[in-house]
């Protein structure tokens, strides 16, 4: 029986449908089905079949190899060795060192992303310049106040940023830190503490603040249950204890300092105060009035250590707001990262009592950046946001008038749809409110989305080899912060040129 034979275009015009077929399914795909509850079914689409992963061109991340070179040459700079021994540290017990440094040039080359200055104010940060052109010419030490949400924990950006400013300018030390922390993430500093320390602070805290006398970092410590230790400086308070140790991970100058500040309000009873310094070597020992205002305690201390610990005792209780490491001129960079947060509670704190910190530890900047926190699903109004921010940014400008604010936008955070990822809707949102609000307020305004390379581009620093953010595709890694750091550095470097171009 003869077999019967299979035309051979029949196999062919079936697979040509069944290709029809699919590509008017991607076409049409909604990328994605809801299936139930909490389960959505991925449709692969026409757009999955780009060699793209994003809608990012590649183009947008050429310039990362170019800045990847500045942070590695900006690393590698010959910075102040500040060699100081066990005698300099006594030598300078009680003497303040009023060594100038000379400002450094850096060559100026376009900044990646310029800051933007409002209309009416185009001098905003015109103070800020005129504090850092006069470090050379007299002794002193101003500040640079670095807010912001978990984008910036751990002294990210801000650690590459304190190099930067402290190379040129001169300073030493890590700046402000608070005694209580939540873990130990951060490579310029590693914190102990005695088990009966208790944060007050108005986000991602158990104790909710008893009033509104906030230090800087937005927070107060207590210690208030009694804890035994050997160097307990009388039997009959309750006592605590901070240690302060080197990781050997930061930059060389986070723990080569000139003095230590403890900042704190004791309006109840005296505070029985101790440095130790390496071990057991006592620096410095007495009994802290009473204060219900701000009180700062120096304790000149030209020194590089491997350990600090201090040691407090009191019949009352004690707020501490923080302790300094700092040089007595140059540059100190405060990292104050709130998790959590949008940084819309700041202007709960109370304004009379901030004023007073500005003022007395020179702070000269105060860096705003905000916003992943807020940025994801759901519906936004621009026009609450805009309102929010500048209630802010309004807040933190009129703490002093020498106080300069530039507000650092929110950066791309993505989300997966479908089979792959875009940015949140909402960051666009975020973005324009946070500049409309820095306009209004007569801030300057620093655009970190398009820094990065504009609409999509967290998915190419994710996937860019070797990858510089981390994989919830929200968050820098270690060597995308420094990245950030190098390009808003260059833009106030870009900045100040020109400050002092119009000066001249």
């Amino acid at each position: 029986m003869k077999e019967k034979s299979v035309e051979p275009l029949r196999p062919l015009t079936l697979l040509f449908y069944i290709t029809c077929i699919s590509l008017v399914i991607m076409v049409l795909s909604p990328v994605e089905i809801s299936m139930s509850e909490g389960f959505t079914m991925n449709v692969f689409t026409l757009d999955d079949l780009s060699p793209l992963a994003d809608t990012t061109q590649k183009k947008e991340l050429d310039f990362i190899a170019d800045i990847q070179d500045k942070v590695e040459n900006a690393e590698n700079l010959t910075t102040d060795t500040l060699e100081l021994t066990k005698e300099d540290s006594l030598q300078f017990a009680n003497v303040e060192d009023t060594v100038l440094q000379e400002e450094r040039y850096e060559p100026v080359v376009p900044a990646r992303q310029a800051i933007e200055f409002p209309p009416q104010n185009p001098d905003a940060l015109n103070s800020f310049f005129a504090s850092l052109q006069s470090l050379s010419k007299k002794p002193n030490l101003i500040r640079i106040l670095h807010y912001g949400d978990s984008q910036i924990e751990g002294d990210r950006i801000s650690s590459y940023l304190r190099g930067r400013f402290q190379h040129r300018f001169g300073g030493c030390g890590v700046g402000l830190v608070p005694v209580y922390v939540r873990g130990n993430v951060r490579a310029t500093l590693f914190t102990s503490y005695s088990p009966n320390w208790t944060k007050y602070a108005y986000i991602d805290q158990k104790k909710k603040p008893r009033h509104n006398k906030l230090g800087l970092l937005t927070e107060y410590d207590r210690f208030t249950n009694p804890t035994v230790h050997d160097d307990s400086l009388h039997a009959e308070m309750k006592h605590a204890w901070v240690r302060f140790t080197d990781p050997k991970l930061g930059y060389k100058k986070a723990t080569k300092i000139e003095n230590v500040k403890f900042i704190y309000r004791n309006p109840s009873a005296p505070l029985a105060f101790q440095l130790n310094l390496n071990g057991d070597e006592v620096i410095d020992k007495q009994d802290l009035p009473k204060s219900s205002t701000l009180a700062i305690h120096k304790v000149p201390l030209k020194t590089s250590f491997n350990k600090i610990q201090v040691h407090l005792g009191s019949k009352g209780n004690p707020e501490v707001l923080g302790v300094a490491f700092d040089c007595n001129t140059g540059v100190a960079l405060d990292n104050v990262s709130i998790r959590g947060s949008s940084g819309f509670e700041i202007p709960r704190i109370n304004r009379d009592f901030m004023k007073q910190q500005v003022d007395k530890l020179q702070v000269k900047l105060i860096v705003v950046q905000f916003g992943v926190n807020i940025s994801g699903e759901g519906d936004y109004s621009l026009s609450y946001y805009e309102r929010m921010f500048y209630r802010q940014y309004n807040y933190l400008k009129s703490l002093h008038p020498d106080a300069c604010v530039l507000v650092v936008s929110v950066s791309d955070r993505a989300r997966k749809k479908g089979t792959r990822f875009e940015s949140y809707p909402s960051v666009e949102i975020i973005r324009k409110a946070q500049k409309n609000a820095a306009m209004k307020a007569g801030c300057a305004f620093w655009d970190l989305r398009d820094a990065m390379g504009g609409q999509n581009s967290m998915s190419s620093w994710v996937n860019n080899k070797p990858s510089l953010a981390q994989s919830d595709y929200t968050h820098f890694n270690a060597r995308g912060a420094k990245l950030v750091g190098e390009m808003l550095y260059n833009a106030i470097n870009n900045a100040y040129d020109d400050y002092k171009k119009q000066i001249q």
